[in-house]
């Protein structure tokens, strides 16, 4: 009975501060799209000049809980630099990523959040030039970590966000071969509006 009595105390505590960390979505799934700027970090930045992508993003909100889940797809582009590799051309990273999303308790029209999750990363990178490698595409496992913001904007159905992060790809060769010991990591900034 006391046992009882004592997991009832505890409940009533915490769901309250489950409520105030999430409070409870208007819609169990958002759907998202959004784009901008990719810029590379550590050995891409010598790779890779800075490029652009564009994304589509479903969320689950679930309810009473202090965070959600989120898939993103998103094409990357970067243009080569032609005087660290050696040849011109282009590099594609099309990625599909699942990530846990925290909200933080602060109230207002401006909600931050952070994300960490894992994705998968098809790379393909594009030579130009005489002499230049074959083109050639390769899927690694990668992680991610960042934050963001949503915007609630008065009076409107959309919402909108901007999101950072930086994705670590594990990789050990960039370019088709042509730098060894090479790591990719990149960060993506988004702008976007999610519809529903």
């Amino acid at each position: 009975m006391r046992s009882r009595a004592f997991s009832s105390l505890l409940l009533l505590c915490f769901l309250p501060a489950a409520a105030i960390a999430s409070p409870l979505p208007v819609k169990p799934f958002q759907i998202g799209f959004g784009g901008g700027a990719s810029i590379p970090v550590s050995d891409a930045k010598d790779a890779f000049k800075k490029g652009w992508h564009g994304s589509g993003i479903v969320r689950l909100n679930l309810p009473m809980m202090p965070f959600g889940l989120q898939g993103n797809f998103s094409y990357n582009h970067f243009s080569l630099d032609q005087q660290n590799v050696g040849f011109s051309g282009s590099e594609r990273v099309l990625s599909g990523i699942a990530d846990a999303r925290f909200g933080l308790p602060i109230p207002g029209p401006i909600k931050p959040y952070l994300l960490a999750g894992v994705g998968t990363y098809n790379i393909k990178a594009n030579l130009e030039g005489a002499g230049a490698p074959a083109s050639t595409s390769t899927t690694k496992f990668g992680i991610n970590g960042g934050g963001g913001v949503n915007i609630d904007v008065p009076g409107l159905p959309v919402h909108a966000f901007l999101e950072g992060k930086i994705e670590n790809i594990y990789t050990n060769e960039g370019v088709s071969g042509a730098m060894k010991d090479f790591k990719t990591r990149i960060v993506p900034v988004t702008f976007g509006i999610f519809l529903f």
